[in-house]
C-alpha cells in the first residue's frame, strides 16, 4: 500500500518551494529568500545554503536549463542566473523594468524556456 509519511526538514525556516536539479539533487526555497541545495543526489538530508543576492526580495522558483545553468525568479522582477550548478548567482537585468513578481521558471530542453509573472507577464528564453 502506498502512503505519505512525515519527512525531516533540512532547515528551520519555512519551505516555500522545492524541486529537482538537473543533476538529480534537490533545491529548497525558504522564507526570506534563502536557497538551499542538497549536497548529493536523490533524497538526502544534508543541504548547504547558496549565496543569492536577491535585493531583499524573495525567490519564488528555480528552473534548471542544464546541469550547470539555472535561473531563479522572484519578487519585484528579480531574475538571477547561475552557471556553476547553483553555488553562486548573478542578477540578470533583463527583467529589471518589470513592475511585478516573477513566479515560475520552466525549461523545455536546452534552448527553450519561459518565466511566468503576474498580470500576464511572460518572458521567453532565447539561447
Amino acid at each position: 500500500q502506498l502512503y505519505w509519511q512525515p519527512h525531516n526538514r533540512a532547515v528551520a525556516r519555512r519551505i516555500q518551494n522545492m524541486g529537482w536539479r538537473a543533476d538529480g539533487g534537490l533545491w529548497l526555497l525558504v522564507r526570506g529568500g534563502g536557497l538551499f541545495l542538497s549536497k548529493g543526489t536523490g533524497i538526502v538530508e544534508d543541504f548547504e545554503e547558496a549565496s543569492v543576492q536577491s535585493r531583499g526580495f524573495g525567490i519564488l522558483d528555480v528552473g534548471y536549463r542544464s546541469k550547470d545553468e539555472a535561473w531563479a525568479a522572484g519578487g519585484s522582477g528579480v531574475l538571477l542566473k547561475t552557471t556553476n550548478g547553483g553555488k553562486t548567482w548573478v542578477r540578470d537585468r533583463a527583467a529589471d523594468n518589470i513592475p511585478g513578481n516573477l513566479y515560475s521558471v520552466k525549461f523545455i530542453g536546452d534552448n527553450q524556456g519561459f518565466v511566468l509573472g503576474n498580470d500576464g507577464v511572460l518572458l521567453r528564453y532565447v539561447g
